[in-house]
């Protein structure tokens, strides 16, 4: 099904709800692609190696088998690979992907690979993961504080949207905050701007961003009840949707 990009804001807290709603029916990676540094390992409590670095340097011909093996299994079930923790070394990794590896995930049925890009500003395209997406999520945070501050960050989502034109894939909107502006507000703003594009909501939800952080002691029992995680799971139903609407796209185009 190819790659999931998510970037803008909140990018790591997305990434890893997205993955962990992700339907069961469809196996899916988590790919940390942030060039400004990783925080997974810290956050899965596991050691950085091997890590997006090792992938880059070590499978030379980027064959899945070989990916595979050097993908790392977090204690919540999360098949991953995390980036160095060093800002260097991920952005060195982030750009030795689009020779071959990025190339192998895009092309892959199963599994989905979804990649956290980072703010990836202010040339979205000029990231690999990016521009091989079949779907980018653009994540967007409201500023409740001030409605004026708010409609500014709006006007650069809208210039940010711009930036996917040249992008081959499908984007989707996630909107963190309710306030001061509410979803049919977006939708309407972001039509006449850019144009149709589907939108999300999520909340915010401190408990459970910390969970998907690491923290410990909440049950997955009150963890499924959460307003992020059920977010999350509208969240990957629309991607999803979109997936296999790209995906039909391309099998018409090939005929």
């Amino acid at each position: 099904m190819g790659i999931v990009a998510v970037c803008g804001d909140a990018t790591t807290t997305t990434s890893v709800a997205l993955a962990s709603a992700w339907p069961l029916t469809e196996d899916a990676i988590l790919v940390e692609a942030d060039p400004s540094g990783g925080d997974m390992a810290a956050w899965f409590d596991m050691r950085v190696a091997p890590s997006l670095s090792t992938v880059v340097t070590r499978v030379l011909d980027g064959a899945w088998p070989e990916i595979e093996r050097h993908t790392r299994l977090a204690d919540a079930g999360l098949r991953l690979i995390p980036a160095p923790a060093r800002a260097r070394e991920a952005a060195q990794a982030v750009s030795e992907s689009g020779r071959s590896l990025v190339a192998t995930l895009a092309a892959l049925r199963s599994p989905v690979t979804i990649a956290d890009t980072g703010s990836v500003q202010p040339s979205p395209v000029a990231h690999p993961f990016v521009a091989s997406a079949a779907v980018t999520v653009v994540v967007h945070r409201q500023a409740p504080q001030s409605s004026r501050a708010a409609a500014v960050r709006l006007q650069r989502l809208a210039d940010q949207l711009d930036g996917f034109e040249a992008a081959r894939g499908a984007t989707v909107v996630a909107v963190i905050g309710a306030t001061p502006f509410d979803l049919g507000e977006i939708e309407s703003f972001l039509a006449e701007s850019v144009g149709s594009t589907p939108l999300v909501g999520l909340p915010v939800d401190d408990l459970a961003a910390g969970v998907f952080g690491g923290r410990t002691g909440v049950s997955e029992r009150r963890l499924a009840r959460l307003p992020l995680v059920r977010a999350a799971r509208d969240l990957a139903a629309v991607v999803e949707r979109t997936l296999a609407d790209q995906a039909g796209g391309l099998w018409r185009a090939a005929r």
